[in-house]
């Protein structure tokens, strides 16, 4: 009986020091991680640190348009396109803003004057979200309409219909207004639009890309009055080493109502050369 205890005794004294010493390290391991996180156990694997948004000054594209033709001879012509424009795309937000200009000369005849400037915002629900809500706002001189500037804005609902490695197709529904001012108009106000949007981009393969982009603003207020403004282009990277890129492209803008002597289509083709930085 005696023996009997003394083993028990014994056993549980065992028992009692290798569990102090188990607790022992573990007190030892969890004092070595507060004061060293990068300190993990031996089979546990890291936990992977949350991916921290982009800074909004951080992750800018930035582009510069050069389009030049002409000829001298019977007739001179001379027609000039320059534009400006960066690009910023993380998983919350999507940011585009632009200038432009295009003039164009006819035997020392001004026969266009044109320039726009524009921001785009899409702020996006989540990285794996098809969703969003876009802002734009655009700011517009033309020489050569019966108004000289028009501003306008929108803001609504974005939504992903295509979403692919080399696909990607966006629409969008929104409010919007616009203001024109100057020129032959003689009255100026603020009319209510809707602005009904698609946004396409196909890569066929590096250096080539195919884009188009439409916009059709019916107007609230004067139906069935509408605006249209559609473009389509194509860009080759002709040096991937100075990021030299060509643009091929047209765009059209149509006015139902353009005013008396004013034409309702206005299409430009555009051959540049693009730098982008």
């Amino acid at each position: 009986m005696r023996g009997g205890m003394a083993v028990l005794i014994a056993l549980s004294s065992a028992g009692l020091a290798q569990a102090g010493a188990e607790l022992d390290h573990r007190i030892s391991l969890a004092s070595t991680m507060a004061f060293d996180p990068a300190a993990q156990p031996a089979g546990e694997a890291k936990a992977e640190a949350p991916k921290a948004e982009l800074s909004f000054w951080e992750g800018w594209k930035r582009n510069v348009d050069l389009g030049l033709n002409g000829s001298d001879g019977n007739s001179q012509t001379l027609n000039v396109r320059v534009a400006v424009g960066t690009e910023r795309k993380s998983d919350r937000l999507e940011t585009k803003a632009g200038i432009s200009y295009v003039v164009a000369r006819d035997d020392n005849r001004t026969t266009k004057s044109r320039g726009e400037g524009f921001v785009f915002n899409n702020w996006l629900f989540g990285a794996d979200s098809r969703w969003g809500l876009f802002g734009q706002a655009k700011a517009e001189y033309d020489e050569f309409q019966a108004w000289d500037w028009r501003l306008s804005g929108a803001f609504g609902p974005s939504y992903m219909i295509i979403k692919e490695e080399n696909t990607t197709l966006r629409g969008r529904v929104g409010v919007a207004f616009s203001y024109e001012t100057g020129g032959e108009l003689q009255d100026e106000k603020v009319s209510p639009e809707l602005d009904l949007g698609l946004d396409f981009a196909h890569t066929f393969k590096e250096g080539h890309k195919l884009f188009a982009n439409a916009d059709y603003y019916p107007s609230l207020d004067e139906f069935p009055a509408y605006r249209a403004v559609a473009q389509a282009g194509y860009e080759i990277l002709l040096s991937k080493e100075n990021n030299l890129v060509l643009k091929l492209g047209l765009q059209d803008r149509y006015d139902s109502t353009p005013g008396v002597g004013f034409r309702r289509n206005d299409l430009e083709y555009f051959v540049t050369l693009s730098f982008n930085f």
